[in-house]
Formats: C-alpha cells, structure tokens, sequence
C-alpha cells in the first residue's frame, strides 16, 4: 500500500472513531443538562438560566453544542467517504437504509436541539417544520401532531425525541456498524481534550429573544439549504418531493448493484443505472452545498 493510500485509510478509520468519543462526551453532557431544562413555560428563560446561573452550566451547555455538531460531521463525512467511493456495493439494501436512517436521524436531533434553545430561530425553524407536515396531502394534519404542535407544548415533542427516542433508535440502528469502530482510550483522550477547550475557550453564542424584531431569520447550517429551496418553490415540493426524491435514489444504490450478474446485460444495465444515480446524487449534494451558501451570503 502506498503512502497516500495510507494516510487516506487512517483518515477514513479514524473519523468514525473520533465521531463516538464525540457521541459519548454529547451524552454525558446531555443528561447533566437534562435535569435542568423545562420543556414547558418560557423555555427561553429557561436556557438563559442554565447557561448564567446553574455552576458550570455555560460550559456543559457549549460542550453538548460542540460534540453534538462535531458527531454528525463527522459522521456525514464517513458516510460521504462510504458513498464517494461507493462501499454501499458491500453491505446489504437492509444494512445500507440503517446507516443512511440513523444519519438523517442524526440531523434531525440536531433541529430539535436548535428548536430547543427556545430563541426566536428555535421557534422559527420549528415553525417552519410543523408547516411543511401540516403541507403533506390528506395526512399531513395527522402527521404533524406527532413531531411538533403549536402553543404551550411546543416544545414538548421536540424535547421527547431530542432527549429519548432519537437517541436510542440511532443507537439501535448503528449498533452493529459502531463495533469495528469503537474509539479506543487515546481515541477517547483526544475528543475529550479537544472539546474539553472548546468549551472552556469558546462562550455560547448569545440566543436572541423571542420576541425581539428580526427581519431575517436563520435555522441551522444543515438547514439553510432547504431554507433557500422553500423561497424558490411551494413548501410541498421544497420540503417533502426534493428531499424524498433524493433520499429514495441514495437508498436504491445497493440494489442496483446487486441487482443481477455484471457479465449479463441486465447486469451492465444495472452498473450504467448506478453509476448514473451516482453522480446524479453527487450533482444534487453540490447544489444543495451552493444553496448553502447562497443563503449565508
């Protein structure tokens, strides 16, 4: 193996290990965190409290924020390193639609941590969300209920699936993928030490009022792209057809592979049909990264 070959393979193998030294710290500070916060009343006052009166509350709160964002990285970058060179071909159509569930559940604790802050982006992004439910046709004022409702407990299921249900499914899904990474001890050091200062040295950033006039208001990085499309098209479209169409084509990537012998001309069909998805998949995380940065600038 060469020297590039092998830099590339360590970078590959510790990603994941990093990612769950992450994903621990992120827990741990988690449930400190969880015994003060109250999903009902002002939420905002709430926060402001733990991060400037509970002792050392600044600091586990920066530290969830830290390792929380730097898991999911992290892992988007493994399954990109997965997906760009196309290791999907090895696991099974069920094994495949686990790791990619668990990654977009990943993202969406992610939201639900961000609506939880309890600002006035926490209840626009969760505003925006229960519209593009409520936008599905027939069910969608059955589905919405179950994720987000407005009022008083409008954070109440947010804070139920950031704080329990979310993280054990993603655990369940991934649980036979994680063993051969697990982090060992140094691995375990290192993500430590390096959030540790994170969230000593860097201070939350300060939440902005409910209340308070804001002309533009952002979501989270992961969000502004679809933020973006929701301006350019309906929000059934933006919000649902978009991100679903896309979802369903990276999913029926091991299946195209599979789907027959590479010798027959089913199964050359299948290789053009996947190498096709491939870099039509590629295409569409471009534009979802121009988008991104469209919304920033």
């Amino acid at each position: 193996m060469s020297d590039n070959r092998k830099i590339v393979y360590r970078i590959s193998s510790y990603l994941p290990r990093l990612g769950l030294a992450s994903l621990a710290l992120c827990l741990g500070s988690g449930i400190i965190l969880v015994f003060y916060y109250r999903p009902m009343g002002n939420v905002f006052q709430n926060v402001e409290e733990i991060t400037t009166l509970v002792p050392f509350g600044w600091f586990f709160r920066q530290l969830h924020y830290g390792s929380g964002q730097l898991f999911v990285i992290l892992m988007l970058l493994h399954t990109l390193d997965h997906f760009l060179r196309k290791r999907y071909r090895i696991y099974g159509f069920k094994e495949w639609v686990f790791l990619i569930s668990s990654l977009f559940l990943c993202f969406f604790v992610l939201f639900t941590g961000f609506v939880l802050k309890g600002d006035k982006g926490g209840l626009f992004a969760g505003s925006i969300f229960m519209n593009i439910l409520q936008s599905m046709p027939v069910v969608g004022g059955k589905i919405a209920p179950l994720f987000i409702v407005p009022g008083k407990s409008f954070f109440f299921l947010p804070y139920l699936y950031h704080c329990f249900f979310l993280p054990v499914l993603i655990i369940c899904l991934i649980r036979g993928h994680i063993r051969e990474w697990f982090p060992g001890r140094g691995f375990l050091c290192i993500g430590m030490s390096g959030l540790f200062l994170y969230a000593l040295l860097v201070r939350p950033a300060p939440d902005i009022p409910p209340e308070a006039a804001m002309a533009v208001v952002q979501g989270p990085w992961f969000f502004l792209g679809l933020q973006t499309l929701l301006r350019l098209f309906p929000v059934l479209f933006a919000g649902l057809v978009i991100p679903g169409l896309f979802t369903a084509c990276l999913l029926l990537l091991p299946l195209l592979r599979r789907s027959s012998p590479d010798t027959s001309l089913k199964g050359r069909v299948a290789r053009l049909g996947e190498n096709g998805l491939h870099y039509l998949l590629v295409t569409a995380l471009c534009l979802y990264g121009f988008l991104t940065l469209r919304a920033v600038l």
